[in-house]
């Protein structure tokens, strides 16, 4: 099947060309926005292997546990070794370990390690597993391509790119590594001390700084070495659980890390020329806003462009627009009719709307406005008073007077 070259690939001469290489379709193309040098980074490549936990689990006894034993009335700190094979081979043929004069080395703590295993819980997670999305991302406000700004000095003023610099990292393998503890003392006095100071810690997280590990101890065995002719030695044994994690750096021949950069997005506003037009002082709405409606469904907006400035219109102020809805108005006098409604309010100015946007129709004639006084308002019921000069005529109680217009 096609699958990535994982090869070392010198950015400056090789360039990735792979049009085949096994398999009957074509090799998956590198992702060019993926390929971000790393030469100049000073965050360096993250990992954890079993030397970090076994370093861990020592630096803690050695510098938080701090076993002391008295001998001649003196405090004596007990030293904390790793068993490599041949002091192993020692211990495993004569139960305790000389040094390389021949002197018996007491006290002493010795660490072993006996197994690493997968934890099961995440074994059925599957989170153990490489899959896509399965990351750690890690990211920074400030880099390169978006620097800080200096407050006392904001000239010249360069707005920051809204970019963000992304570590991408595996998660980790969660696994449980065994180990033993064996602890040795001339007396048995000396050990019941040195395992008095080491019982309080179980369940602890042991460690240093960053990498620190859930351990838990299981039974501690007693055994006495009394060899013919050999000074007797007091030993004990205490099984270590502990639940680390592993991040090698590469996996696959591939990094373990990546760096990004956060997304960028180039976006074409669409403006609509209104030329001298107030689309807020009209009932009118223009044909050429009308014909954005298919952005405003899509969850877009737009900018309509007049002599009076921009105006953006999303959603909310589109349907403010076209909502032009009918109230009748109940006649009172001659010259003046009430109507029990109120006025929108305008979703871009935050203010009521204007008698510009209404319309009067009497019997279904159009009214001009000069021949009438009213301010709308959306905390009272609208007074319209009409100038019968200009009108022509008086108001009667049969005719039928009609506002059209953006009501609440």
């Amino acid at each position: 099947m096609p699958r990535l070259n994982r090869q070392n690939i010198d950015r400056k001469t090789n360039k990735p060309e792979p049009h085949r290489t096994e398999g009957i379709t074509p090799d998956l193309h590198l992702n060019r926005a993926e390929q971000i040098r790393r030469d100049d980074d000073v965050i360096r490549t993250a990992k954890r292997t079993v030397y970090d936990i076994d370093y861990a689990i020592k630096w803690y006894i050695e510098n938080e546990i701090q076993p002391q034993i008295t001998a001649d009335k003196q405090l004596i700190s007990v030293p904390v070794i790793f068993a490599n094979g041949e002091k192993w081979d020692n211990v495993r043929r004569l139960g305790y370990l000389r040094d390389e004069k021949g002197m018996l080395q007491s006290p002493l703590i010795m660490l072993k390690r006996n197994s690493v295993a997968e934890r099961d819980a995440q074994r059925t997670l599957d989170v153990n597993r490489p899959n896509t999305g399965n990351q750690l991302v890690y990211k920074g406000q400030y880099n390169a391509r978006n620097t800080y700004l200096d407050e006392l000095f904001p000239i010249p003023i360069n707005q920051p790119q809204a970019s963000e610099k992304i570590y991408v990292i595996d998660i980790p393998k969660y696994v449980t590594i065994e180990y033993d503890m064996m602890l040795w003392c001339d007396f048995t006095t000396q050990m019941n001390d040195l395992v008095d100071q080491i019982l309080p810690y179980g369940r602890f997280s042991w460690g240093n700084e960053s990498n620190k590990f859930p351990t838990s101890m299981g039974s501690i065995s007693f055994e006495t070495v009394n060899t013919v002719g050999e000074d007797r030695l007091v030993r004990a044994t205490i099984p270590l659980t502990v639940m680390g994690t592993l991040l090698s750096e590469q996996e696959a021949r591939i990094a373990t890390i990546k760096k990004r950069y956060s997304l960028k997005k180039v976006v074409f506003e669409n403006v609509v020329d209104v030329g001298d037009l107030n689309i807020f002082n009209t009932t009118t709405v223009p044909q050429s806003v009308l014909q954005q409606q298919s952005i405003i469904s899509d969850g877009g907006r737009f900018t309509v462009s007049s002599s009076g400035g921009a105006v953006s219109i999303n959603a909310i102020t589109m349907a403010y627009l076209t909502a032009l809805t009918d109230r009748q108005a109940t006649y009172v006098n001659s010259t003046t009719v009430t109507v029990a409604a109120y006025a929108a309010i305008n979703p871009v100015t935050t203010l009521v709307a204007t008698v510009n946007e209404f319309d009067i129709y009497i019997n279904g004639q159009y009214i001009d406005k000069a021949a009438y006084t009213w301010t709308p308002s959306d905390i009272a019921t609208q007074t319209i008073t009409f100038n019968t000069n200009i009108l022509g005529y008086s108001l009667d109680a049969q005719d039928t007077i009609i506002i059209n217009g953006r009501w609440q």
